[in-house]
């Protein structure tokens, strides 16, 4: 009688089995493979349970509500291409679209933040009742939110002024469902259209009856718009328009239909290819009064610009974008310009700008009338000289003002230039940004042929951002100028910081990928990079570089 082989035998000592131990074996192997089959069938369950319970534990399941609202608001986020053309920033609507995709909670958060939601772009007239469907309702999603609407033509030639009596198409019937269903709006953006195209949407608008209730009457919505953006630059229609070559009573003026409430203006006044009858900005007092935010773009030349700026006593943040065409220019036109005095010695006094940008191709003199007592930021571009635009509006005086702390120089600027400029301003200046091209090693020879004992540069600067770097900038002229800031000796083979002791700690470079020598050169740490890092304690940044080349240094 056949007998089986202890088990231990054969699967551990290499026993040969019998038919009695093969058939042993055989349904035990089928009973353990049933076995596993069926933990396998419960174990995919209980894997994918224990994914969801580890999901739990993801930081990104533990983002604040408030957080997330920040992160999906930059994403979306799309800043105006030039804070001369347009400072209302878009939403980047395919990104926007996507957040709310991702799950539950990013769609409710997404949805419950009005700000998101606010802010839309039509253009006109190829604007579809379908598309405005999807605006107002987006628009419906803002929750409260001051609505932002931004209007523009692709139109290079708008007609409004040549279809009288007509139907314009500035105004057509879906932008008039836009305009009234989507109303109240806190900010409105017009771009690329004409006077008459403005004239026409805002007697639409007006004619409709949405108001609001305030405690003392009833307004319409449009005198509660407080940030209006015009742009006129554009288009071959603007010169055309009669409005710009025909005299203009004051109250028939664009400018006298600005809404009451208005804080905030951004106004681009368009070139004139035609001898023009209007130079003045009829912008009424009490317009300007109010304005705590004034962009102005001005191409007509001579000082007229100055008979809107003598009434902004109350304007925080200033830009002037000013330029002229010689063709236009007349020997009286300055005599026709009546500029009131707001001080006692002859200047035109802004007490609350502290924020001012400057891009000047105009003479300096009309500038020389202006003074910036609380100036905090200052930004300059100039075909002019630099040096001779803040001289005239007093910024190199002993009188400058005390709070004058951030400066930021666009453009090409000779290097010296900007080293006159930077040695004679007498305000603490404590950020310096050149987004400018000027060229290091000449700026470096100033620096070092300065006489004994001169003091540093802007001795209270602490922070210097570079950017907009010329193709053969010599990034270690920059490096070696720097360190030219910093009094040291030698003690015991170690370098030793000497009074009196430099303020600048942080240096901020904005070099890009397409630049890839200066990347290189960076990558490389010169040996006075290194020492300003090691031995001086000084942070050197850059921004916008390109990790591949890392590779190639």
């Amino acid at each position: 009688m056949v007998q089986a082989t202890p088990l231990t035998d054969l699967l551990y000592n290499n026993a040969p089995p019998n038919s009695l131990d093969l058939m042993i074996i055989q349904e035990r192997t089928e009973a353990m493979a049933k076995s596993i089959a069926k933990l396998r069938d419960e174990l995919k369950p209980l894997e994918e349970q224990l994914h969801l319970y580890k999901c739990v534990f993801s930081p990104a399941r533990r983002i604040p509500t408030e957080v997330l609202t920040m992160i999906f608001d930059l994403v979306s986020t799309k800043p105006p291409q030039s804070t001369y053309y347009d400072d209302i920033w878009e939403r980047d609507t395919k990104s926007l679209s996507t957040i709310p995709l991702v799950c539950k909670r990013w769609r409710d958060v997404a949805y419950n933040t009005g700000h998101l939601w606010a802010v839309r772009k039509a253009s006109i007239p190829f604007l579809t009742q379908e598309q405005c469907g999807a605006l107002l309702q987006s628009y419906g999603r803002s929750k409260g939110t001051p609505k932002t609407l931004k209007l523009e033509t692709p139109y290079h030639h708008c007609p409004c002024y040549e279809q009288i009596g007509g139907t314009q198409h500035c105004s057509n019937a879906v932008l008039k469902r836009l305009l009234e269903e989507g109303a109240p709006f806190s900010q409105l953006s017009m771009a690329k259209f004409t006077p008459t195209c403005f004239k026409n949407i805002v007697r639409y608008i007006k004619s409709t009856n949405t108001t609001f209730t305030t405690t003392s009457a009833v307004q319409h919505w449009w005198d509660k718009v407080e940030k209006l953006v015009l742009d006129f630059r554009h288009g071959n229609g603007n010169e055309k328009d009669p409005y710009w070559l025909q005299s203009q009573l004051p109250a028939q003026s664009i400018f006298a239909s600005f809404p009451d409430s208005l804080t905030s203006l951004t106004l681009h006044l368009n070139y004139l290819h035609n001898e023009p009858h209007r130079k003045f900005l009829e912008i009424p007092a009490a317009v300007l009064k109010k304005l705590t935010t004034f962009s102005l773009t001005y191409n007509w030349g001579g000082p007229q610009f100055l008979t809107a700026l003598q009434h902004c006593t109350n304007v925080e943040n200033l830009s002037l974008c000013i330029g002229h065409n010689m063709c236009f220019r007349s020997a009286n036109l300055g005599d026709r310009v009546n500029v009131s005095s707001l001080s006692q010695d002859g200047h035109i006094v802004l007490p609350k700008v502290n924020s001012l940008v400057l891009n000047i191709t105009d003479e300096v003199k009309d500038f020389g009338v202006l003074r910036f007592p609380g100036l905090q930021e200052l930004s300059i571009y100039s075909e002019d000289g630099y040096s001779t635009i803040l001289e005239a509006i007093g910024l190199f005086s002993p009188d400058a003002p005390q709070s004058f702390a951030s400066l930021t120089v666009v453009g090409d600027i000779e290097a010296d230039d900007l080293y006159h400029l930077l040695g004679s301003i007498t305000s603490p200046v404590t950020h310096l940004t050149t987004d400018a091209s000027f060229d290091p090693r000449e700026f470096l020879k100033l620096a070092q042929g300065a006489p004994a004992g001169t003091p540093n540069l802007l001795p209270s600067l602490q922070s210097l951002e570079v950017r907009a770097f010329p193709s053969r900038f010599h990034l270690d002229s920059l490096f070696l100028y720097i360190k030219s800031r910093q009094k040291h000796g030698k003690k015991k083979g170690e370098i030793v910081m000497e009074p009196p002791y430099d303020r600048l700690k942080w240096v901020m470079l904005e070099i890009t990928g397409y630049e890839r020598e200066l990347q290189k050169a960076y990558y490389k740490e010169s040996a006075t990079l290194k020492m300003l890092r090691e031995s001086f304690g000084i942070k050197v940044d850059r921004m916008g570089y390109d990790y591949e080349l890392e590779s190639d240094t």
